[in-house]
């Protein structure tokens, strides 16, 4: 995929980490991805139903509402639910991976874990699988 095709690949990035957001986009943008950023959990349902992206970069603990439950509200919506979701977060127990992936993320990465590079890389697989 090269960078226009990336700039069509719209991004939700719900993080309100603010320096891990900047981070992460200004690393997308380079990219060539085009992202949305959304700092609360109880504006990210209604940004994302209105922005339609190609993924949503989704963090767990969240001002407001929490990242499971957008999930799961993302999941049962018709106009949301076929949108990929990628969960990027500092909880990493097995129960709460486990968790994310059943409520439909499409994978789970721990925010310690992960590079940006492993970040970027992850994105690209999931869409291209959609």
């Amino acid at each position: 995929m090269d960078k226009e095709e990336k700039k069509e690949k719209k991004i939700v990035l719900v993080e309100d980490d603010s320096l891990m957001s900047s981070i992460l986009a200004a690393h997308l943008i380079k990219e060539g991805f085009n992202i949305i950023s959304v700092t609360e959990g109880a504006q990210a349902f209604e940004r994302i139903q209105a922005e339609q992206p190609s993924i949503v970069l989704l963090d767990i603990v969240l001002p407001g509402v929490g990242g499971f439950d957008i999930l799961a509200k993302l999941k049962q919506d018709e106009s949301t639910k076929s949108i990929p979701v990628l969960i990027l977060s500092n909880l990493g127990s097995k129960e709460e991976i486990e968790r994310g992936i059943d409520l439909g993320a499409e994978d789970y990465l721990v925010k310690a874990n992960s590079m940006v590079e492993e970040i970027t890389g992850k994105i690209q697989k999931i869409l291209d699988r959609h």
